[in-house]
C-alpha cells in the first residue's frame, strides 16, 4: 500500500509517522498503521467463498453459494479470540462477499466485544440501510466499495451483473448516510485504465474520503485476464495521474492511494529526485518501515477453509491451517521456510529485484513473480523501474 496523500500531500504527517516509528501499530492511527514498523499482521479473511457477482479478476474463484465446509460460527469465535489476544492491527473481512455469510455479524460484533479493529472489503450491492445501521452498531472502521469505472457500463461488465454500478453505488451512499469511512477501490485493467481519472473525481464530487488503485494481480479467475494487464506506459500515465492529483488535493478530505504494486513507491522517489529533493531521504525512510511487499510479512490471509497463506493474492499456498494448528503456531512460533525468506526477501530475490537499490522499499510483487517465474523469489517483470540503467521506463 502505497499512501500518495500522505508521502506527498501532507509532511506532518509523513513526519508522525516517522517519530512514531516503535509505536504498536495496535495504538496507531487506522491510515498510519502501514507505515508503523510493528510486523504484527493486519489480517484479511476469505469468511466465505459466496457472491452474488462474478467478477473477472477475483482472486478467491467466489462462486453463487458457499463451501460446504466454511469454518463454522465457533471455529471463527475462537480464531477472532486468537486474534485479539496476539494483538494483531487489524482484521479485514473479505470474500466472497463477506456480507452474504450468515456468519458475518455475529463474528464482526464479536470482534468489537473483544476490542479488535475491523473493515470490510465488500461489492457493496447488499449494504441497504438497514445493513449500514448494523456496520456502523458494530464498529466498523472501514468499507471499502468496489467501483471500476464512473459509469455503468464498464463495471458492470467486469463484475458480471447488469446493474452491479447502481447496487454498489446506493450500498456507499448508504453506508455514508450513517457515518461510516467508505472508499472507491479500483483495479486497473485495459479496460478502464481511462476511467481513473473521471472516477477520482466522482469520489470528490461525492466526498468519499479515500480512494484506492488495486493493481490486477493474476490469481485466481485472474490468471484468466493477465493479458488484460496494463502496459508499463499506461501504468506510469496512472501514477503520474495519482502523485499530481495527490498534490492538486492537498488539503481535500480524500486520500489516495495504490495497492498490489511497491513498485508506485519508486515512481514517487524518481520524481522527487526532480522535483523536491529535499523530501527524498524522509519519503524514502517511511517507505523503508513500510517495507515494499508485505507477503508473510505485515500480511496474512486466511481462507473460509481455515487455510493460512502469505497474501489473500496466493489462495494457491498455504502454509498451515486453522483445523491443525493456531494461527500463532503457524505464523509465528514455526514459520514455514517461504515465510522465513519473505519475511528476509532482500537476501533472496532474484533477477533484476535481486540486484535493485530499492529492494529495501520495494522488493516487487512476489504473487507475480510466481505467476510468471514460477518463484515466489524471482523478479517482478511488471516492474517500470529499469535498476540498470537507473531509470523509469515505459
Amino acid at each position: 500500500m502505497i499512501i500518495f496523500s500522505k508521502i506527498l500531500a501532507d509532511k506532518g504527517t509523513v513526519w508522525d509517522a516517522l517519530r512514531a516509528k516503535e509505536m504498536a501499530a495496535s495504538k496507531a492511527p487506522d491510515d498510519l498503521i502501514r507505515f508503523s514498523s510493528e510486523t504484527k499482521p493486519v489480517v484479511m479473511w476469505n469468511i466465505t467463498r459466496e457472491c452474488n457477482l462474478r467478477c473477472d479478476h477475483c482472486y478467491a474463484s467466489a462462486a453463487p453459494g458457499p463451501h460446504p465446509n466454511e469454518l463454522t460460527l465457533v471455529e471463527g469465535i475462537r480464531f477472532i479470540d486468537e486474534l485479539a489476544e496476539l494483538g494483531i492491527p487489524m482484521l479485514i473481512f473479505t470474500g466472497g462477499e463477506p456480507i452474504a455469510s450468515k456468519n458475518f455479524f455475529p463474528w464482526i460484533h464479536h470482534a468489537k466485544d473483544v476490542g479488535l479493529r475491523t473493515a470490510i472489503s465488500t461489492n457493496g450491492t447488499l449494504i441497504t440501510p438497514e445493513i449500514a445501521q448494523k456496520l456502523r452498531d458494530a464498529d466498523i472502521r472501514y468499507v471499502g466499495i468496489s467501483i471500476d469505472a464512473a459509469t455503468p457500463e464498464i463495471h458492470d461488465r467486469f463484475r458480471g451483473v447488469q446493474g452491479a454500478w447502481k447496487m454498489a453505488m446506493d450500498g456507499l451512499k448508504n453506508a455514508m448516510g450513517v457515518g461510516l469511512r467508505t472508499g472507491f477501490r479500483i483495479t486497473v485493467t485495459r479496460d478502464n485504465w481511462n476511467q481513473v481519472s473521471a472516477l477520482l473525481n466522482l469520489a470528490v464530487q461525492m466526498n468519499v474520503p479515500r480512494f484506492c488503485l488495486y493493481h490486477l494481480v493474476p490469481t485466481g479467475r485472474g490468471e484468466n485476464i493477465a493479458v488484460r494487464d496494463i502496459t508499463k506506459a499506461q501504468r506510469v500515465e496512472v501514477l503520474r495521474h495519482l502523485y499530481d492529483k495527490a498534490i492538486e488535493l492537498r488539503g481535500k478530505e480524500i486520500e489516495i492511494l495504490t495497492t498490489d504494486s511497491p513498485m508506485d513507491g519508486v515512481y514517487i522517489l524518481e520524481r522527487l529526485k526532480k522535483e523536491d529533493p529535499e523530501r527524498v531521504d524522509v519519503v524514502r525512510k517511511l517507505l523503508k518501515i513500510s517495507g515494499g511487499c508485505s507477503m508473510g510479512n505485515k500480511v496474512a490471509n486466511v481462507d473460509y477453509l481455515g487455510n493460512v497463506n502469505p497474501c489473500h493474492f496466493t489462495p494457491h499456498k498455504t502454509v498451515g491451517n486453522l483445523r491443525k494448528q493456531t494461527f500463532n503456531e503457524i505464523w509465528n512460533e514455526n514459520p514455514c521456510e517461504l515465510l522465513c525468506k519473505l519475511r528476509r526477501k532482500e537476501e533472496f530475490l532474484k533477477g533484476k529485484c535481486g540486484i535493485c537499490d530499492y529492494k529495501d522499499i520495494c522488493g516487487g510483487c512476489r504473487q507475480k513473480a510466481w505467476f510468471f517465474k514460477d518463484d515466489f523469489l524471482e523478479e517482478d517483470p511488471t516492474c517500470i523501474y529499469n535498476p540498470m540503467t537507473k531509470r523509469i521506463e515505459t
